[in-house]
């Protein structure tokens, strides 16, 4: 077992497993805690995501760089690792994205550094295991089958009833997703997910459609006590509803409605056993007032969201992720918002040609100021912008901040419609 200081003893080291450049302000704040900083990259995944790492800020705060061909290589990755513990023992873990952090919670418990559970994180991140967990536990029953084929989704949906939603076992960023209205709509998607064997991997899941408020939870776990972060609404694309167009932190709800979604939150976690970490929770809370799971996350809210949590008002949570995991104890204050920070991502809402340049955007600066924190268009290689239909095809983001909730998603929703006018095509929002 490796011995675990406190956090005053001496510099602690930190390893990072992540391809992500948006975790730039965690490298940041494990340097300014004082501590060693290892990385280890994928050149593949960076690749995939058309992310140049290279020209991200990380390099002033890490110690260390490893560059793997591909994390998700778990044997490379656990060969890597424990070549890193011999050489400098690892005090502390940090993993960012879903693909990982089920093969880094594995090693982490093999060399007994404190980490998520790695079965709760595995369960977590198998969507029909996660939900026959939170039967068992009697936390949430919503109905669900794992399916081969289109039999088998009928049968499911005669049952429920349409809608229904459709998505993979197994996956992330709504890649693969979809909710669906008739029995011709599920003739369609199912064909395509059974033609798709490497997003439907694990299965193809099938649940009950949810109805109500889109929010979701962001806790922390330190020592056997949560962290109650906050509570964040979701935006969704009304032709398919299953695609995220954007979040607000804090949501717009009341103390009542807080409580219950956060208490549900834990109660998730709990019966998951992670055990350590910041999560982040997708709720649907029902117009009865019920919270109902939708996914659950064990890492780090994603995207921009750590940096719409600190435009908010709500502190660094890259430090307090940082000291989560090094296992020391933290105590439970809530942040203090003061504003309401928006992001809506966008992308072609059907496939068109790549437009030849990006337009001039200085417009929104003027005209929005202070309140515009962020507007980039950044698009794929090719001739052609795919349809978004998952997190990963978005091409544009806006960052909005102000001091009210309806003008703060009122701006965020204007810059992207002007955005699509000059653009001269259909996004997604």
């Amino acid at each position: 077992m490796t011995d675990h200081p406190t956090p005053h003893d001496t510099r602690r080291h930190v390893l990072f497993v992540t391809w992500k450049t948006g975790n730039a302000p965690a490298f940041e704040a494990a340097r300014r805690l004082g501590h060693e900083v290892t990385l280890i990259r994928s050149l593949r995944m960076e690749k995939s995501q058309n992310i140049d790492f290279d020209a991200s800020p990380y390099g002033a705060f890490v110690d260390t760089v490893h560059v793997l061909e591909d994390h998700t290589d778990h044997e490379a990755l656990r060969d890597l690792v424990l070549a890193v513990h011999r050489d400098r023992p690892v005090d502390g873990f940090v993993a960012t994205v879903d693909a990982l952090v089920v093969p880094v919670a594995r090693i982490a418990e093999e060399i007994g550094v404190p980490f998520t559970g790695a079965r709760g994180a595995r369960d977590a991140k198998l969507k029909h295991r996660c939900r026959e967990v939170l039967a068992a536990a009697g936390v949430d029953a919503t109905r669900h089958a794992v399916v081969a084929d289109h039999a088998g989704a009928a049968a499911f949906a005669r049952a429920t009833g349409y809608p229904v939603v459709v998505k993979p076992a197994r996956g992330s960023a709504s890649e693969g997703a979809h909710v669906v209205a008739d029995e011709a709509h599920l003739r369609e998607v199912m064909a395509r997910a059974e033609a798709d064997p490497t997003t439907y991997e694990a299965g193809i899941l099938v649940e009950e459609y949810l109805t109500g408020r889109f929010l979701s939870a962001e806790i922390g776990l330190s020592h056997g006590r949560f962290l109650r972060l906050a509570v964040s609404e979701r935006s969704t694309w009304h032709r398919h509803e299953a695609l995220e167009t954007g979040t607000t932190i804090p949501a717009a709800i009341g103390p009542d409605d807080h409580a219950r979604v956060m208490e549900f939150a834990e109660a998730v976690v709990t019966a998951l056993d992670l055990r350590l970490g910041v999560f982040h929770v997708e709720i649907m809370l029902g117009a009865d007032g019920r919270p109902r799971l939708i996914e659950l996350n064990p890492r780090i809210m994603g995207s921009c969201l750590p940096n719409l949590f600190r435009l908010a008002g709500g502190g660094d949570i890259f430090e307090l992720l940082v000291r989560v995991h090094l296992d020391e104890e933290v105590e439970p204050v809530a942040p203090a918002f003061d504003r309401y920070a928006t992001v809506r991502w966008f992308g072609a809402a059907e496939p068109v040609p790549r437009p030849d340049r990006v337009p001039d955007l200085e417009w929104a600066a003027t005209e929005y100021g202070d309140a515009l924190h962020a507007l980039t268009v950044r698009f794929p290689d090719g001739d052609v912008l795919p349809a978004c239909r998952g997190n990963l095809g978005n091409f544009g983001e806006v960052q909005v901040v102000h001091a009210d909730h309806a003008t703060s998603i009122g701006i965020a929703e204007q810059i992207v419609g002007r955005t699509a006018d000059l653009l001269g095509i259909e996004v997604t929002r």
